[in-house]
């Protein structure tokens, strides 16, 4: 059985979670877009993270005389690929020295972060 992306995200965001409560790392999800929030009568749109933006952002003590690594991972299905934002995305962390990377399973996602 193939997971869905959803099922994979619950799946990381466990995994991610379970992690962080050993204090191991510390994580976040992302999310790009807009969104709209009541604040008293009134709906405010606010802006979320760029189009493109990772699904999770991951910072994690990780060598002798590095402080941190800090990962961006993007979430995909066995046979999703990334959007040209996506990519775009990856670049422009890469550039700025964090790592990035398609998680397509947990199992994926433990060799990365060991």
């Amino acid at each position: 059985m193939r997971l869905t992306e959803a099922d994979l995200k619950s799946a990381v965001t466990d995994y991610l979670q379970y992690q962080m409560n050993l204090g191991k790392l510390w994580f976040t999800r992302l999310n790009s877009g807009e969104a709209f929030v009541k604040k008293g009568s009134k709906f405010h749109k606010i802006q979320l993270c760029p189009e493109g933006t990772s699904d999770f952002i991951v910072i994690k003590k990780w060598k002798v005389g590095v402080f941190c690594e800090v990962f961006f991972l993007e979430l995909k299905t066995i046979k999703g690929r990334l959007l040209p934002s996506q990519s775009a995305f990856k670049i422009l962390v890469g550039e700025q020295g964090a790592s990035y990377f398609v998680i397509r399973s947990v199992e994926e996602l433990e060799e990365i972060l060991n």
